[in-house]
């Protein structure tokens, strides 16, 4: 046996130490300590530390209430820009159902079509020996009762042409077909009817203020004058005297304490009723038959043709064209009524929204409206005309067909 001590065996030292790759794994080393140490304290520390911050404080050793935490607001969420007229009730209105008919068999004709309140105030006649029509009665149309009263007013002449109405009067020019006449008033509490002035040329349109009928009337080759008439003495003044233009005779139009026209000089008129002031407009195109309500005007721009368009202005503002190719309108509340080729709108003002109150499948003629209402003629079938109206916003249980 060796007696020599056996000695220990060196452990060798590790392939990479001392190399030059030594102090690169230090570091790596090192770095995964370190990530896994915060990776730690954010999975298990830091989100205690956040709920006890976020936790009420306890409050019972001073006698008080813990409070609760606080609600989290909702998200909020975006939503798209409304379109115009979505929120309105006529949007997706069955017309079929809300659409309704005047039916009068026994005349063939119908005209000058006005709105007061639910009424709907119409003439109507048949054909003459002469070719022609004559207007012989007055209709007044309740839209509440859906009944027609028939106003035989007197007449001298041929026709009962333009009426106008308020709460007291009905005023109408009894005319013959070829133009001229007289202008008579009619008292509604009375049954009083008389003369109030005779008119040579023409068939001047009415407009009828509380107790004042205006109208511009021909009185020679080449003049035109404004009149105003005070229907209960029949006293009447000239307002206004102008030459005419190439355009004609544009009719007037009050309503609102407001009386609009147009001069010689194609200048629209305002005339404030209370206050006897009175302002001249000049938009650099044509202005013809201006119709007001006391808030704003609107006028076309042509002469009833596919080159007029329909515009409207309110007081100080500017000018907005509502449509383009409009043949007539009248004003209605908030809107204005009109009528396109064979297709009748209304243009509501306070959002510009339009909408088509001619059903697809058939053609209109406009006749008028006022207040909540539009009026129109169904001509869809040559052989038979019918009188339709509706309402623009006020649609009850009983029009639409819906429970109330």
């Amino acid at each position: 046996m060796d007696s020599r001590e056996t000695k220990p065996k060196k452990r060798r030292p590790l392939p990479l130490i001392g190399t030059r790759f030594w102090p690169l794994l230090q570091a790596l080393l090192t770095f995964l300590l370190l990530g896994g140490g915060v990776y730690a304290a954010l999975r298990l520390v830091l989100p205690g530390m956040l709920e006890a911050m976020e936790r009420p404080a306890d409050l019972s050793c001073l006698g008080l209430s813990t409070p609760a935490p606080p609600t989290p607001s909702p998200t909020p969420r975006p939503s798209p820009t409304p379109q115009p007229g979505m929120d309105r009730t006529i949007y997706g209105a069955d017309l079929s159902r809300i659409q309704h008919e005047i039916l009068i068999p026994e005349y063939q004709y119908a005209s000058d079509f006005s709105v007061v309140g639910d009424t709907i105030l119409f003439v109507v006649g048949n054909y003459t020996p002469d070719g022609t029509a004559a207007f012989t009665r007055l209709i007044l149309y309740d839209t509440v009762a859906k009944r027609a009263t028939y106003l035989p007013l007197e007449i001298t002449y041929k026709s009962i042409r333009h009426p106008q109405m308020n709460q007291r009067w009905i005023v109408y020019l009894d005319a013959l077909a070829s133009g001229g006449g007289q202008i008579r008033v009619y008292d509604r509490r009375t049954g009083e009817n008389r003369v109030l002035k005779t008119v040579h040329l023409g068939l001047p349109v009415l407009a009828l203020w509380e107790n004042t009928v205006f109208w511009v009337e021909r009185t020679g080759t080449s003049r035109d004058k404004l009149f105003g008439c005070d229907v209960r003495t029949g006293e009447s003044v000239t307002l206004e005297l102008f030459d005419s233009t190439d355009a004609g005779i544009s009719a007037v139009s009050a309503s609102g304490g407001k009386l609009v026209y147009v001069s010689g000089a194609g200048e629209l008129k305002t005339f404030d009723l209370t206050t006897g002031e009175t302002r001249e407009d000049r938009f650099g195109f044509t202005v013809h038959d201006p119709k007001t309500d006391g808030t704003i005007t609107a006028f076309l721009t042509g002469y009833h043709g596919e080159d007029s368009a329909l515009v409207y202005v309110a007081e100080g503002g500017e000018p907005v064209t509502v449509a383009h190719g409009v043949t007539n309108f009248a004003l209605a509340d908030g809107a204005i009524v009109y009528g396109e080729l064979d297709r009748t709108y209304v243009y509501f003002m306070d959002d510009g929204a339009t909408f088509c109150l001619t059903r697809p499948s058939e053609s209109a003629m406009f006749l008028g409206a006022g207040g909540d209402y539009a009026v129109w003629m169904d001509v869809t079938w040559r052989d038979r005309d019918i009188i339709e109206y509706m309402h623009l916003n006020d649609f009850s249980a009983e029009q639409t067909g819906e429970e109330p």
